[in-house]
């Protein structure tokens, strides 16, 4: 009886010419798409084609901050924090309605005022 051992296809090979290691888990290069073990991953450690090109073609822009509406204040926001009541732009800080003196804040009305009434009625 001679048993065959089954061959599997699982893992790749590194593509770094002096390496070939088969890797169970291989990184992808984001730059050139190869695919490489633990050791060669970095685009320096492999001698990626694209690494200059990448740099020349990347541009950043500037980030977008968003002013705060609140009088006085000079904080700026990376992500807009918008007032539902009110759709104005405000700060981490004054993002609730009592922080920023809502033009929309409604003053809560005192529960039970007409059974407090009735009892004082009653008691005096």
């Amino acid at each position: 009886w001679k048993t065959k051992m089954a061959e599997f296809s699982i893992g790749k090979h590194c593509s770094a010419e002096e390496c070939k290691q088969l890797d169970f888990l291989p990184f992808v290069c984001d730059g050139c798409s190869g695919v490489f073990c633990l050791d060669h991953r970095s685009r320096d450690s492999h001698q990626c084609s694209e690494v200059n090109l990448r740099k020349e073609s990347v541009k950043s822009d500037p980030p977008i901050s968003i002013p705060c509406s609140f009088k006085e204040c000079h904080t700026r926001e990376l992500l807009p924090v918008l007032c539902p009541h009110c759709q104005k732009h405000y700060c981490l800080g004054h993002r609730h309605q009592t922080d920023h003196n809502c033009e929309k804040l409604e003053t809560p009305k005192p529960r039970m005022s007409a059974t407090q009434h009735l009892v004082k009625e009653i008691v005096d």
